[in-house]
């Protein structure tokens, strides 16, 4: 006997807690307070899977705070957690002992009167600020699966609670509850599971470039006051990365004694062996970050995916039923590592949208588009096409990059002379070059937990939590497990899922059936294992709603 599912109806739902979404709930309901136009107030209410608002938020954090000058006046004094203001800029090419600062700063790499931010706090200080204007911010409740009508997203159904392993319903089980609406607002940041499930519906994505992503890896230390000025940042290149792999570092001087420091690596299915934990770790051995965190404390860790495709990649921002807000409209500049300003302003533009909406009572498909024409009379879309090709001019290598982003016009010294060629095997695969010598060096890698960390130690400082006895979030299907992970992934790539993941939820046993063991409870929500999968049979979907990492000060 099926079990009966409670039905919630309301007018506009956001689907995700982020800095887009929490933007586009404030400014709307703001409009809608300020209203004499309205017969009745909307019921909007803002959903979110993390266990409170920022419990999920993960980034550097650099923010332009461009939308909170027009959009939040006075929001110093209304309790902004701004850290401290951008004072000094620097971008270095690390090799393993030694780093070249670049003489000179190109544009898109300045931050002047940018500020330094906790994203989790951030987006917690958001949340406080919807609530205050009246709009209901649910936490602990994932959006799973969307309600498909008549070619419309008519719903979601959100998570269900209190089932085992195996799917049966405990004594407190509750099932998921279909949420109904005029309109959903999908902020999920990268890679979101129900944006991907809208994508294959409404083929949203378009077809000329594929979305790219990387992962990021983040630790936050306390330090000892006198090393680094309030309000320094560091940008890197080069170390640890061989040239014919995209990513670098950050290291953002929070105060005189809190760092936020990390390491983005391409999320490539082509080149799935690539460990982003390690590759951290790596970094952090450098002597110019080594001397910086002697006797210092590991305060948190945490890892997300970053959608990297840029302008071309950027999916449909409007379908019917749905509008697609920040990052999971694809909008972050890579070239000046940027995205929370964009996420905002998206916001603004699609509350603006939905008021519009409201007034005239009108949520067709055409209607909702205007949403798209808002964005490209705006900002957002100058700034993306500006930037369009900053991260494809890396997919022949470093020297390349540079050359083709044109950094070497304004660096004359960054720039290699003569026919330089990258004769390397760019390549991680079982067999080349690159591959051994990376894998001697990672097998002779000893954390101590003090300063170096394994991925046990590393996410117990994410404060992840989940139910144990809840049915796994990672979809594998058996068949899959016996035909790739016994043989082909074996010998094409050597089971790479034991290092992409940088949480540790995936081991392989070959004495053991099945060969692949999976820890789900580790999970911290990245997405890299779906994305780097280079078979593509992992489907992540959002465990019970709660779980997963617990963000304070990321």
């Amino acid at each position: 006997m099926l079990e009966e599912r409670e039905s919630l109806d309301f007018d506009i739902v956001f689907i995700g807690a982020g800095p887009a979404n929490l933007t586009a709930a404030i400014h709307l309901q703001k409009l809608v307070n300020k209203s004499k136009d309205l017969e009745a107030a909307p019921e909007i209410v803002v959903i979110d899977k993390g266990k409170n608002a920022g419990a999920h938020l993960l980034s550097g954090a650099i923010i332009d705070p461009v939308v909170l000058e027009e959009y939040f006046p006075g929001y110093v004094e209304k309790g902004c957690p701004i850290q401290t203001e951008v004072t000094r800029d620097s971008v270095c090419f690390l090799t393993e002992k030694r780093k070249y600062a670049l003489p000179y700063l190109p544009e898109p790499f300045r931050n002047n009167g940018c500020f330094l931010v906790s994203l989790s706090r951030f987006g917690s200080w958001l949340a406080g600020m919807a609530e205050a204007e009246g709009v209901a911010v649910l936490d602990s409740t994932a959006a799973v699966e969307p309600v498909i009508d008549n070619n419309r997203l008519k719903g979601i159904i959100t998570d269900g609670k209190g089932y085992d392993k195996e799917g049966n319903a405990g004594e407190a089980a509750e099932p998921g509850i279909e949420i109904n609406a005029k309109t959903f607002v999908l902020g999920e940041g990268a890679r979101g599971s129900m944006f991907r499930q809208l994508d294959r519906t409404f083929a949203l994505s378009p077809n000329e470039e594929d979305q790219r992503y990387e992962t990021g890896v983040k630790e936050v230390w306390q330090i000892p006051p006198g090393r680094l000025d309030a309000g320094a940042t560091l940008h890197t290149f080069g170390y640890p990365l061989p040239s014919s792999l995209y990513g670098g570092g950050w290291l953002y001087a929070m105060s005189e004694t809190e760092i936020s420091l990390g390491f983005v690596t391409s999320a490539d299915p082509g080149q799935p062996v690539v460990d982003p934990h390690y590759n951290l770790q790596l970094f952090k051995e450098h002597p110019s970050i080594r001397h910086l965190l002697a006797e210092g404390k590991l305060l948190e860790y945490g890892a997300k995916s970053i959608t990297s495709g840029g302008y071309d990649a950027m999916p449909r921002p409007a379908g019917p039923g749905f509008l697609l807000t920040g990052e999971t409209a694809g909008l972050v500049n890579m070239q000046r590592l940027k995205g929370i300003h964009l996420a905002m302003h998206s916001g603004i533009l699609a509350a603006e949208t939905l008021y519009s909406c409201l007034l005239k009572d009108d949520f067709s498909e055409a209607s909702l588009l205007t949403y798209r024409n808002k964005l490209e009379r705006s900002a957002i879309h100058e700034e993306m096409r500006q930037s369009r090709n900053y991260r494809q001019a890396f997919d022949q290598g470093l020297f390349k990059g540079l050359m083709r982003a044109g950094l070497s016009l304004k660096v004359p010294r960054l720039a290699p002379t003569g026919n330089t060629e990258i004769k390397e095997d760019g390549t991680l695969r079982p067999g080349s070059k690159q591959y051994r010598n990376w894998s001697k060096k990672k097998d002779s890698f000893r954390p101590d937990n003090i300063l170096f960390f394994s991925k046990e130690a590393n996410l117990y400082a994410s404060g992840t939590v989940h139910e144990e006895n809840q049915p796994c979030h990672l979809l594998i299907e058996p068949d899959s497990i016996a035909d790739i992970c016994t043989e082909k992934c074996t010998r094409e790539y050597g089971n790479p899922c034991r290092h992409f993941c940088p949480a540790g939820v995936y081991a392989i046993d070959h004495n053991a059936d099945p060969i692949l063991r999976l820890s789900p409870s580790n999970c911290l929500h990245c997405k890299t294992c779906e994305i780097a999968d280079p078979y593509g049979i992992i489907t992540w979907t959002p465990p019970e709603g709660g779980g997963g990492p617990g963000y304070t000060i990321s």
